[in-house]
């Protein structure tokens, strides 16, 4: 990809972009582009390089065919249309901003899905969908990430179960099982998940996190952790590590926290 300061090098003459075609330059880094629809339009070269497919017509007739399936199932408002809606654009809406991790690689919708959202609708509530029990919690999953959008394909999960299937999700082992840094945290009580997902990224097993977690909250009878006596003190937490490290005040560590004695 050229770098932004060398675009206006760049000749693109003739060059395909989805529905569009270059006909010539017609400033520093603008072109004159040719849509299938017969419509000209002026772009920035960026634009292209950054994902535009047409003038603006595909996205108007993807708004077309929605405004008509409004009018057929009187549903355009409910939350397992907006699902339907979003799977529709990011498989063929080559503008939409998910459409390189979806239609971009090859993931459909089935003709059946894809013709009707009645059929849809119908598949959603026959496999577990309900719009006032779990309509915000719950999202349509696909069981192979690899294969589109079909009856066979897809089911309905919690958002959690989502992200486990997700081909970017890290799996790791404790005690026989796999776990998610997520699921590991909720599992055994560690309520910052960001101390699980940073130290698993580091190497470190799930015995040596939850050992780790458990040592830095296990505080030492007596004691409080430094914020709570600074503020006590009316002083900065700063000021209360310096008496830490010269000795003024008798401390213990856990983990990586000190503890004051009050």
């Amino acid at each position: 990809m050229p770098q932004k300061n060398k675009y206006y090098h760049v000749d693109i003459t003739n060059e395909r972009f989805g529905r569009l075609v270059a006909i010539e330059k017609v400033g520093r880094s603008t072109w004159l582009m040719h849509c299938d629809c017969g419509n000209d339009v002026i772009l920035r070269y960026s634009r292209l390089l950054y994902g535009q497919r047409s003038c603006g017509c595909l996205r108007k007739e993807i708004a077309q065919e929605w405004a008509a399936s409004h009018t057929k199932h009187g549903k355009s408002k409910t939350k397992i249309y907006r699902k339907y809606r979003s799977i529709l654009n990011r498989c063929y809406n080559q503008n939409s901003h998910h459409y390189d991790r979806y239609g971009g690689r090859g993931i459909t919708v089935c003709e059946e899905w894809r013709n009707s959202f009645d059929a849809f609708y119908k598949w959603a509530y026959d496999n577990g969908y309900d719009e006032k029990k779990n309509g915000s919690n719950w999202s349509i999953d696909r069981i192979d990430n690899g294969k589109g959008y079909s009856p066979n394909n897809c089911r309905f999960t919690t958002a959690k179960e989502q992200m486990r299937n997700r081909d970017i999700t890290v799996l790791y082992e404790y005690n026989g099982k796999s776990y998610s840094a997520s699921e590991f945290a909720d599992e055994f009580g560690i309520t910052d998940k960001s101390f699980v997902y940073k130290r698993a990224k580091q190497g470190e097993t799930l015995g040596e996190i939850l050992d780790a977690w458990n040592m830095a909250h296990d505080i030492p009878y007596g004691y409080v952790d430094t914020a709570t006596y600074a503020e006590k003190c009316k002083v900065t937490t700063t000021t209360v590590n310096r008496w830490i490290n010269s000795g003024k005040v008798q401390a213990e560590k856990r983990g990586r926290k000190w503890y004051i004695k009050e």
